[in-house]
Parts: structure tokens; C-alpha cells; sequence
């Protein structure tokens, strides 16, 4: 069995994060994946029950699983992932936006990867708080930009050969510090076009030409956010999922929050089915078994065929579908293929 502890969050997340287990399910008999799921309670619903965001049982549950679903969790959040993202060294969080056709957005073509470092910089939390000042601490490390930039140069050997490496070095020493490690490891591949931004440009080349990115390298503060810009190109946040991953262990969740000004059957679930695409894909090279990149590749279709057809879009979107229907569909459509 492989086994995938699960935090259903607050918010639209219990809905989301439950039709995309039935989903996976589905795969997991259709491909013989042998997947088993666990709750692991997390977040602001957690602390009401538990009296803790994180509880040591469901801790317990998340280290001791083959990877972790995840869904948006609310005002607890530093108590869950971005503690999660530290104690395990989850130091890359990649995320992917790339348009959809069906999708109403200006741009057709945008296909990136934003690569960010997912443990220091500003939000290592390092911080002193008196009454008259607020001081937090910017770390940037040799080893962790080496082997953040590793991930995002080997990602690009595999895409369209472009790094970007997104600074603010005009400003900040510890910035142009992250800059130039990245480039001495972006020197050590062949073939791979190499250029370094301020991140207030990139903001703004977003926006007017995003089809010149390939991967983009960040920081963490400036990853976080340029991640939010980069799913508004694509027409929605709701379709946008991301990946934190070490070595060892990997942890999926949706780029959106929780969303609580949103009726939950309302609810996009696709960023979050997206998401059980990428852990389904990390589990084919964790173990070395085919048939879960199958299964990865077989969702990533049907997703994209409810997209193109139309019918069936959360409101979002422009459609009025609740989630329920889109569940449904997705499911009609996986098992289609087996006829």
C-alpha cells in the first residue's frame, strides 16, 4: 500500500480535498496504485477541536506517510505549512500555470514554472517585535540557493531551456548573494539560456509577455507572490496546484487559500485535483512505478477535456457548476476510457 496522509484544511478545503480523494480513488483501482488514506487533521477547524493547529497525532500521520495531500488551510497557516515546510526541509515548492483552452484569458500560450525556495528568506521567521519596531531577519544561504537553483536548471533541461533568476540585488546584498550562487550553478549546464531579473520587472513582464518565462527561479517571499500574479494569467487561481518536496518526502496542496467568502459547492476543485496530478507523478519517480505516472497523465487529460468542452465550470470560471458536477464528469470521463 502506499499511504497518503491528508489534511482536508477549512474552508471550500474538506469539499475540494474529498472529491479529489474519490477521484484518486477511482485511478488507484483502475491502475492498481494500492493508495490508502489517511486524516490528518491541520489548521483552524483542527485548532477548534484539538486546541492545536498541527496536532502531534496528526504529525505523527504526516511523517510517517508516502507523501501528503493537502488542502487550504486559514488563519493557521504559519502553525501548518510553513511549519510542515521546515521541519520536513521541503526546500522546493514548484508551481506550475499554463492556459488552458476553454479558458477565457487574454494570453493563450503561457507555460511557466515557478521554482521557489521554500525555507529562509524573509519568511524563515526569524523576527523581533517591540512596541516601537518590528525587525525580521532575511536569511539566504550558499547551500539552500545551491540546491534550489539544482532543481530549477535540471527542470528546464527537461521544458524549454530558460531560467530566469528573480532578484532584488539593486536593492538588497542578500538578493544579489541568491543571484549569483544561482548562476554559478546555472554554469554548470550546457545548452541553457540564462537571465536575471528585478523582481519588480518581472512583475511587470508578467503581465505584458508572460510567454517569455520558462522556469523562474525566486526567493521565497518573491515566489509566493509572483505565484498569485501568474495564476491570474491563466484565468483563475482555482486551477493552480504546486508541489513541496525534498529529497525524501513531498507535500501537495493548491496555490489559493480557503477561501471562506466562498459557498464551498461552489468551490473550484480543480487546482486541488490538479494537485493529486503532481503527487501521482513525484510517486512515479519516488517508486519507480510506471502506472502511477499513467494515472497522472490519464487525470491531467480528462482534466483538460472538461476545461475545453465547457460544460461543466465553477463559477469561477464563468460557468455555474457546483462541485459536485464537476466531480461527476471527471468521473464519467476516467472511466470512459476503459470502454
Amino acid at each position: 500500500m502506499v499511504r497518503i496522509s491528508v489534511i482536508p484544511g477549512d474552508g471550500v478545503g474538506p469539499k475540494i480535498v474529498n472529491t479529489t480523494i474519490r477521484i484518486l480513488e477511482e485511478l488507484s483501482d483502475i491502475y492498481n496504485l494500492g493508495l490508502e488514506f489517511v486524516e490528518a487533521p491541520a489548521g483552524d477547524n483542527a485548532l477548534r477541536d484539538f486546541g492545536d493547529a498541527l496536532p502531534k497525532s496528526s504529525l505523527e500521520k504526516i511523517v510517517t506517510s508516502d507523501a501528503c495531500l493537502k488542502g487550504p488551510v486559514g488563519e493557521t497557516a504559519k502553525e501548518v505549512i510553513v511549519y510542515l515546510r521546515q521541519h520536513l526541509d521541503l526546500y522546493a515548492n514548484i508551481r506550475p500555470f499554463k492556459t488552458f483552452r476553454g479558458v477565457k484569458t487574454y494570453w493563450k500560450n503561457v507555460d511557466l514554472v515557478i521554482v521557489r525556495e521554500n525555507t529562509e528568506d524573509l519568511y524563515r521567521g526569524v523576527e523581533d517585535i517591540g512596541p516601537d519596531y518590528a525587525v525580521s531577519l532575511l536569511v539566504i544561504t550558499r547551500k539552500k540557493t545551491e540546491r534550489i537553483a539544482k532543481v530549477a536548471f535540471d527542470m528546464a533541461l527537461r521544458r524549454r531551456r530558460k531560467v530566469a533568476i528573480i532578484h532584488k540585488g539593486n536593492v538588497l546584498k542578500s538578493y544579489l548573494y541568491f543571484k549569483n550562487i544561482a548562476y554559478e550553478v546555472g554554469r554548470r549546464y550546457n545548452g541553457i539560456h540564462i537571465e536575471d531579473m528585478y523582481v519588480d520587472n518581472a512583475a511587470y513582464q508578467l503581465i505584458v509577455n508572460p510567454e517569455r518565462f520558462d522556469v523562474l527561479l525566486t526567493p521565497n517571499m518573491f515566489g509566493d507572490i509572483l505565484s498569485d500574479e501568474a495564476a491570474g494569467l491563466v484565468g483563475s487561481i482555482g486551477l493552480s496546484c504546486s508541489a513541496n518536496i525534498s529529497e525524501e518526502y513531498g507535500l501537495f496542496e493548491p496555490v489559493h487559500g480557503s477561501a471562506p467568502d466562498i459557498e464551498p459547492d461552489y468551490a473550484d476543485p480543480l487546482g486541488q485535483i490538479l494537485t493529486g496530478a503532481m503527487m501521482l507523478e513525484w510517486l512515479s519517480y519516488k517508486k519507480g512505478r510506471k502506472e502511477f505516472m499513467d494515472a497522472s497523465t490519464h487525470l491531467r487529460e480528462v482534466v483538460e477535456k472538461i476545461l475545453e468542452d465547457g460544460d461543466t465550470l465553477t463559477p469561477d470560471l464563468g460557468g455555474r457548476a457546483k462541485i459536485y458536477d464537476v466531480e461527476k464528469k471527471i468521473l464519467q470521463y476516467i472511466r470512459r476510457k476503459l470502454i
